[in-house]
């Protein structure tokens, strides 16, 4: 009886770890933008963020701020 309680225990806990893994999202953000004197048009491109949908909402209003700086607008990838 006591294995039995035990392997369920584990089994209960590596279920509940995977599932508040799989909460977690990925995605990647850049954006465009000129150097001065406009001769160049390069992009920054954020390093893939994983997190949950809060995380992710911060992440992808950062590059909107940034890109904004510039004149344009950020593109997000869900990765």
């Amino acid at each position: 009886m006591k294995k039995i309680l035990t392997l369920l225990t584990i089994a209960f806990l590596f279920v509940g770890a995977f599932s508040i893994q799989s909460c977690n999202k990925c995605t990647t953000c850049s954006y465009t933008y000129q150097t001065q004197g406009g001769t160049d048009v390069l992009t920054y491109t954020y390093p893939e963020l994983c997190g949950n949908s809060s995380d992710i909402n911060d992440y992808e209003n950062a590059c909107a701020n940034a890109a904004a700086v510039y004149g344009n607008t950020c593109t997000c990838v869900d990765n």
